[in-house]
């Protein structure tokens, strides 16, 4: 099975990879992360690119045959949306859904000629946005509905699509968003902000979430979603029962120094 796989070098993408490659699958990696790519395995195929870059990609995946798709892109940084200027909104955009767009779209034709797959790793606060993760929240929001409609379109060509929902995951990625709140100055959720100092937030296992996307992109039946930990898969249907004043107190509290995060993992 031919897989290109991009964000291939971010640590869910090496481990994916890893996988792949030890079952036996033809990969090629995709990042414009070139020293990244460089720490991958033998024999994966590695190609450095901005996958927000539409003619750099169609450049790049033009001689390209894939049976599956497998993105593996994400980036987002913490605070709340009143500190989230046009600018970075426009960033986590492009990072978290053009960037899943333009090697997909790329990959089309070929994925419909050879009934192939798309997989998709979004997040679990794309179905539970959460406060403070605003810009990134709706980033995977519109990758929700993004994913839905590309199933809907493409289900009755044989082309199956799957979007992957972890909770946070242990690779550094939640650490490194809360970062950006040292670069906010006079805001008025400082108070807020405190709480996520040292923020390392008790996580999903990475091999849970490659575990999915494996099944995902290489199962029998693949499932239109995974989602991975156990908040990712019981706060969506609370959602749905609970009144939302009642709903969003409950979601406050799984910020750090609350009840919820103190007793569950996110």
């Amino acid at each position: 099975m031919r897989v290109v796989l991009t964000g291939g070098a971010g640590e869910l993408g090496r481990r994916a990879v890893t996988r792949l490659v030890a079952e036996g699958h033809d990969v090629l990696a995709l990042d414009r992360d070139e020293a990244g790519l460089a720490d991958l395995p033998e024999p994966v195929e590695c190609r450095t690119v901005d996958l927000r870059d539409e003619v750099a990609v169609e450049a790049c995946l033009e001689d390209v045959q894939p049976d599956v798709v497998l993105s593996a892109v994400g980036w987002y940084e913490l605070g709340a949306l009143e500190d989230c200027s046009p600018e970075a909104l426009r960033e986590h955009l492009e990072a978290n859904l053009l960037a899943v767009h333009i090697p997909v779209r790329a990959l089309l034709p070929k994925l419909r000629r050879r009934e192939g797959r798309v997989v998709v790793v979004g997040s679990m606060v794309g179905s539970v946005p959460l406060p403070y993760h605003g810009a990134y929240s709706a980033a995977k929001a519109g990758l929700d509905g993004y994913t839905a409609s590309l199933r809907r379109e493409l289900g009755p060509r044989n082309v199956d699509v799957s979007l992957i929902e972890p909770g946070p995951v242990r690779t550094g990625f939640n650490e490194r968003a809360s970062e950006a709140l040292d670069r906010i100055e006079n805001s008025a959720y400082d108070d807020q902000y405190h709480a996520f100092e040292s923020y390392s937030p008790d996580s999903t296992d990475p091999e849970a979430v490659v575990d999915a996307m494996i099944a995902a992109a290489t199962g029998d039946q693949p499932n239109a979603r995974y989602r991975v930990s156990a908040r990712s898969r019981w706060l969506p249907r609370l959602q749905s029962v609970l009144p939302p004043a009642l709903y969003d107190r409950l979601i406050r509290s799984g910020l750090p120094g609350g009840l919820l995060h103190r007793l569950i993992e996110r």
